[in-house]
């Protein structure tokens, strides 16, 4: 039988991790300059010795919540102070920025690309391979998305507990002994200021931009007159309702206005095999990975095929974005971190602010829960892996939660 060749090579280019140790240093160095005027670093020094105290040989994959663009660079700091050097799990696309130099600098300090949405083999095997190998800290944010939400940690995708516990499996077969940890992080953030006066500029911008009187509401009244003008479903407005009522009617709203788009956007693609029961963010991170591998055969398509395509990405990421609303967010006596958060995201959404800064000057809390022994759930996840991995998956997710909620 004659050879097919060698198998293709994929569309988009796996992008693997190239530490180079001087240009840690001298990032880390300013990184920990910056952090020290805008976000200051509160870790109580017992949680430092937590994984100071982990075996090097052994493997770690640090877990945290995803809550702001700034918690990579709270890793970094951990990585700079527990003396233990950092590889973390990227998304694909932020190695493309500025035209690839983000890439460059991205590999340097430790970044490898995973495609979200899509079966990312090579990644996968790239990141079970770093576990077995035991010199560096796994970073992953099993969240996927930042969700904005300080107080409150999304669920976490299993990937992490499978990876783990794919590479124990690998290095018992030569060693007995080895295992890996799962080490749970909580990163939280605090203004140090009263931000009520920038908060009422930001809502009034936006506000000016949808045409939106002046008025003597609340914030939270505000927020849903803003949010009902996006969805233009003003008749979710009635003064008459209470303010949680009106929340819980915006939520339907914005699960609707997912479904929708999301459905437009599947009935264009009918070769795409969409799990209906996945949640809705999953599946728009599969119809983008796709696109994504479209766009990657340049010589196939028009220009006016291309730009459909890429008009496409953009509504799914719209979608995703739109899951982190979460009107009852602001629910009861929000405090204005939970009030800051979601009017940066409708800053995103009205005025097209594409990463919108902070408020103000904040705190960054961080505390370190007890290290998870992997090696303890081998017998049971050969037995049943996915229940295993969505079981230890949500003891993670609950660990954290709980750890921020002490914060």
């Amino acid at each position: 039988m004659k050879s097919s060749g060698p198998p293709a090579k994929p569309i988009i280019s796996f992008r693997p991790a190239k530490h180079c140790g001087w240009i840690i240093r001298v990032v880390q160095f300013w990184n920990a300059l910056d952090l020290a005027w805008h976000n200051r670093l509160r870790i109580d020094p017992r949680d430092l010795e937590i994984l100071k105290t982990i075996p090097k040989d052994s493997g770690l994959i640090l877990v945290a919540n995803h809550s702001d663009d700034m918690d990579p660079r709270v890793c970094m700091e951990l990585s700079r102070r527990s003396r233990r050097r950092f590889t973390y799990m990227t998304n694909a696309e932020a190695f493309e920025g500025w035209h690839g130099i983000a890439g460059w600098w991205l590999q340097r300090l430790g970044g490898f690309s995973v495609e979200r949405g899509g079966n990312d083999q090579t990644a996968s095997r790239y990141t079970v391979d770093v576990v077995k190998k035991g010199h560096d800290t796994l970073v992953m944010f099993p969240e996927g998305e930042i969700s904005h939400l300080n107080d409150l940690v999304q669920s976490f995708r299993t990937g992490v507990v499978h990876m783990g516990l794919q590479a124990i499996t690998e290095t018992r077969e030569t060693d007995s002994t080895w295992t890996a940890y799962l080490l749970p992080v909580a990163i939280k953030y605090r203004y140090r200021k009263s931000i009520g006066s920038i908060l009422n500029k930001k809502i009034r911008a936006i506000e000016k931009r949808l045409l939106i009187r002046k008025n003597l509401l609340t914030f939270q009244e505000k927020i849903i007159r803003i949010m009902a003008k996006i969805l233009k479903h003003q008749n979710l407005i009635n003064s008459t309702q209470r303010v949680s009522e009106q929340l819980a009617r915006l939520k339907e709203q914005i699960l609707e206005a997912q479904t929708t788009i999301l459905s437009k956007i599947e009935t264009k693609y009918p070769q795409l095999q969409i799990d209906p029961k996945a949640q809705l963010v999953d599946q728009a991170r599969k119809i983008i990975f796709f696109l994504r591998e479209q766009l990657g055969q340049k010589k196939l398509f028009s220009t006016e095929t291309r730009m459909r395509l890429k008009k496409d990405i953009k509504d799914l990421k719209e979608t995703i974005q739109m899951a982190g609303w979460q009107p009852q967010y602001i629910n009861f006596t929000p405090s204005e971190e939970r009030l800051a958060e979601t009017v940066m995201k409708l800053e995103r959404e009205v005025l097209g602010i594409r990463k919108p800064r902070p408020l103000g000057n904040r705190y960054v809390f961080l505390r370190i829960g007890h290290p998870l022994d992997l090696g303890r759930y081998v017998e049971s996840y050969q037995r049943d892996p996915s229940a295993i991995s969505h079981q230890i998956a949500e003891e993670l997710r609950d660990n954290i939660q709980s750890l921020i909620e002490k914060m």
